[in-house]
C-alpha cells in the first residue's frame, strides 16, 4: 500500500509517524505534517537541531571575556556584602565565584574594587562547579562604566 508524505507530497512505500517524536514537537507544531517518508523524516530531525542550536546561541547574544577581576557584592536590601572575584564579563553580567548566602532572585550591586565599574545585577542562577560555588549575575540595566570594563578586557584576549 503506498501513502503520502505530508512534507513533500510524493508517494512512499511507508512512512514515519512524526506526531509523537519528542525531538520534533516544537518544529512540527505549526507545520501539520503527521506522517512523513524517510528523506524527509531525516531532514526534519537536522532542521530540529539547527533550531535548538540556534536558539541555544540566541540565548548567549553577548559575548563572554574571561577575567579574574575583584569585585564587591552588596544585597541591594541592606543585608550582606561580600568580596569575591569575576571569572567572566559581558556586557550584560558576570559570573563570579558566590558564598551561600546569593540566591537567585536576589538584587544585588557589584562593584570592581578598583573604583573603575559598578552595576546592579540580579543573581539568576547559583550553582556547585565541583568544590566551588558561582553565581551568574544579570544587568538590571546597562552601565557605562561596566561596558567600559568589558571592553578594557576584550581588548587583553588574543
Amino acid at each position: 500500500m503506498h501513502t503520502y508524505c505530508d512534507r513533500c507530497n510524493e508517494v512512499a512505500d511507508h512512512t514515519v509517524d512524526v506526531s509523537s517524536d519528542p525531538e520534533l514537537t516544537d518544529l512540527l507544531k505549526d507545520l501539520g505534517y503527521r506522517t512523513v517518508c524517510p528523506g524527509c523524516y531525516e531532514d526534519l530531525l537536522i532542521e530540529a537541531k539547527e533550531a535548538r542550536d540556534q536558539l541555544a546561541d540566541d540565548r548567549r547574544a553577548h559575548h563572554r571575556v574571561p577575567a579574574q577581576i575583584p569585585v564587591r557584592i552588596e544585597t541591594t536590601d541592606g543585608g550582606s556584602t561580600t568580596e569575591t572575584v569575576t571569572e567572566d564579563i559581558s556586557e550584560n553580567g558576570a559570573q563570579i565565584r558566590a558564598n551561600a548566602e546569593l540566591e537567585p532572585g536576589t538584587v544585588v550591586r557589584i562593584a570592581a574594587l578598583d573604583g573603575s565599574a559598578d552595576a546592579v545585577a540580579i543573581v539568576e542562577v547559583v550553582w556547585h562547579d565541583g568544590e566551588a560555588l558561582r553565581a551568574g549575575l544579570k544587568l538590571v540595566e546597562s552601565s557605562d562604566t561596566w561596558n567600559r570594563l568589558v571592553e578594557s578586557h576584550e581588548a587583553l584576549e588574543p
